[in-house]
């Protein structure tokens, strides 16, 4: 498993975001579709869980979890 370090900026950016996260912003925040994420969970490449609505939760954690591993880093 690659892990890299992100950006200082991408960092900052995530720390910003709320502690608990939707599909739909996690979507927004990196200008993809539903879809895309969706899939991401679906997948288990991004943790995530079911509220007791039934909408899918990111920790922010596990957000900066996963761009650490899937970062541009050579």
């Amino acid at each position: 498993m690659k892990v890299c370090m992100i950006s200082d900026s991408m960092k900052k950016a995530i720390e910003a975001l709320p502690s608990i996260l939707s599909i739909n912003e996690i979507a927004e925040f990196f200008s993809v579709a539903y879809l895309t994420v969706y899939r991401l969970v679906r997948r288990k490449e991004l943790a995530a869980y079911k509220d007791d609505e039934g909408c899918w939760c990111i920790l922010r954690e596990d957000l900066k979890k996963f761009c650490s591993k899937n970062c541009n880093c050579t």
